[in-house]
């Protein structure tokens, strides 16, 4: 006989995800004309839809007018109306409040006095701003942004704007609603089939702790019965974190680090290279001497934490030695990585635990 109650359903809000997003965007902005234009200052609006090139690029389509004062009383003001597309890149923590740069080209059609001075010309843009971190449970952002943007009509204008922009659905956020449900308790008789304990496996190697001689392997490699690994292999090390074009671990790198650590101690039998890899961003003698640098950081992290450096050697293959396609950003973030070439001695040489 068994007492079952209903439990109350719950829910968890799935996170957003943060970084470069679509979204659209509307915004005014200041415009202070050249000076060869003779006029004053100016106000405009913008709108824009963007897309997401990469985790921190996007490339958003602006249409946009703005209207110049002459100065003059009772004179016609000049206006502005276009369209051009920025390609814009975020730096920082992309989840909170960072800065950004952007680069942008279009079109402009200028309505002037005399209107056989009208036409229409390009333009070219560079700019920088600042991107407000998401606005809570809205799916809103805002960005102040400064560009100089260089006009071709007649000889050339080369005009400063500052703006303010929304965006909107850079982040959904969707608050799930949680519902409680309340039952009344009842007795019932329940036949019930106890399924078997799953074995513990601390290490995932597919050998049960309870007969797993070698309980502490490293994830990724291939081990015998016993759970030891007894075959020289390449196990791969995709999260082994650096600092920016540096070969200084950060402390994730070094969290990654810790389970190294204790395969080494738990076989003191294995001798190991620490092999270094780069993606083929930058030159090939700047890769290949990133690489050899890191896996050198890596050996030197594992000595530190008491592995005999005759047990350890190192080596860098820059870009050379590719295991995804470096066209895509998932296929360059594979490529960097840090592979531990191990080397065992033979099976008579592991002493019984």
């Amino acid at each position: 006989m068994a007492t079952t109650v209903a439990p109350a359903l719950a829910a968890t809000p799935k996170k957003p995800a943060v970084g470069a997003q679509q979204h659209a965007a509307v915004g005014m902005f200041y415009v202070a004309p050249d000076a060869a234009r003779n006029t004053d200052s100016g106000l405009g609006v913008a709108y824009g839809l963007a897309w997401p090139l990469g985790t921190r690029t996007l490339g958003e389509v602006r249409l946009f007018g703005a209207a110049l004062e002459t100065g003059v009383q009772g004179a016609t003001d000049f206006y502005h109306y276009g369209v051009g597309a920025d390609l814009i890149r975020h730096y920082g923590k992309t989840g909170a409040g960072h800065p950004f740069a952007l680069v942008g080209v279009g079109a402009v059609a200028n309505d002037v006095t005399p209107d056989a001075d009208d036409g229409v010309s390009g333009y070219a843009a560079l700019g920088v701003g600042w991107r407000s971190a998401p606005w809570k449970g809205w799916g809103l952002r805002h960005r102040l942004e400064l560009r100089g943007v260089y006009d071709t009509f007649q000889s050339g204008q080369l005009d400063v704007l500052a703006g303010v922009t929304l965006e909107i659905g850079a982040e959904r956020v969707r608050t799930v609603e949680v519902e409680k449900v309340v039952v009344r308790e009842k007795i019932v008789e329940v036949v019930k089939e106890v399924p078997a304990p799953i074995p513990v496996d601390r290490d995932n190697d597919g050998v049960p702790d309870a007969r797993d001689r070698c309980p502490d392997t490293v994830a990724g490699a291939r081990v015998d019965a016993d759970g030891c690994v007894r075959e020289e292999q390449v196990v791969v090390l995709p999260n082994i974190e650096f600092e920016f074009a540096r070969a200084v671990l950060t402390a994730n790198g070094r969290g990654e680090l810790d389970p190294v650590l204790r395969f080494l101690k738990d076989q003191p039998e294995i001798r190991l290279e620490v092999w270094g890899h780069t993606d083929d961003v930058g030159g090939d003698a700047y890769n290949l001497r990133l690489s050899q640098a890191r896996a050198a950081a890596v050996a030197e992290f594992l000595t530190g934490g008491g592995v005999d450096a005759a047990r350890l050697a190192s080596a860098g293959f820059g870009e050379t030695r590719p295991m995804a396609d470096n066209q895509t950003e998932e296929g360059r973030a594979r490529n960097r990585r840090v592979e531990l070439h191990i080397r065992t001695a033979p099976r008579a040489e592991r002493k019984p635990s």
